[in-house]
């Protein structure tokens, strides 16, 4: 595993969106939270703030990364982000104070928030979630289809680098691209992957789904 800055320096760079210094949240708004909070931050995630917290393209497009001043914690787990429609949070766990990347967590909102293991590693969550994000408004060009089978298609020799996988979504990306995978759905009749993809321009949408045989009005 990279070093969480070089990780994720490389993922917006996949994105065609270089980090720059004013991507950066200052050091004394994390130092802000953790004291308004009484907690200390998981590396991994002061990390990421540190070179990409006010990144808000692929941050806010559909899911919600929380900037520090927004951050809150329930039952030892520091809610990061907000689903697009609020119905469920993700918290990163903050049991072990030492630990460099910790798990994530699903809250599920009611009269108190439920929760249920996501992610063993947060970086690996961020990423993803950041890809998803990608293909859900981040990118101005974005397709969405269905497909029977994606096992014909060789990721790793089209050039994709596979950013993990959570809740059963496979998140890849390339040089101004990426794609995401959804299996078929528990229910008879959803016997389909459901494939997202992503482009910076229009010709890097169109070489996705050229690939990978997507019929996309770009």
């Amino acid at each position: 595993m990279l070093p969480p800055k070089t990780y994720f320096r490389e993922l917006y760079d996949r994105f065609g969106y270089p980090l720059t210094r004013r991507d950066a949240v200052p050091e004394a708004a994390i130092r802000t939270a953790e004291r308004r909070l009484g907690v200390r931050v998981p590396r991994v995630l002061r990390d990421y703030y540190a070179i990409a917290g006010r990144k808000r393209r692929f941050a806010a497009s559909h899911n919600r990364v929380l900037p520090p001043r927004e951050w809150v914690v329930d039952r030892n787990r520091l809610v990061l982000m907000d689903e697009n429609q609020v119905v469920v949070r993700w918290g990163v766990s903050l049991r072990n104070p030492d630990a460099a990347d910790p798990p994530v967590s699903q809250g599920v909102h009611g009269d108190a928030i439920s929760w249920y293991p996501e992610h063993r590693r947060c970086s690996v969550f961020l990423a993803v979630m950041l890809c998803y994000n990608a293909v859900s408004g981040g990118f101005r060009l974005c397709a969405k289809a269905e497909v029977a089978d994606h096992a014909g298609y060789r990721f790793e020799k089209q050039g994709w680098t596979f950013y993990g996988e959570v809740n059963s979504l496979r998140a890849y990306a390339r040089c101004g691209q990426v794609l995401c995978l959804l299996p078929p759905g528990d229910l008879p009749f959803m016997n389909k992957w459901s494939v997202l993809i992503g482009g910076k321009t229009k010709s890097d949408l169109q070489e996705i789904a050229d690939e990978v045989g997507l019929a996309i009005d770009a």
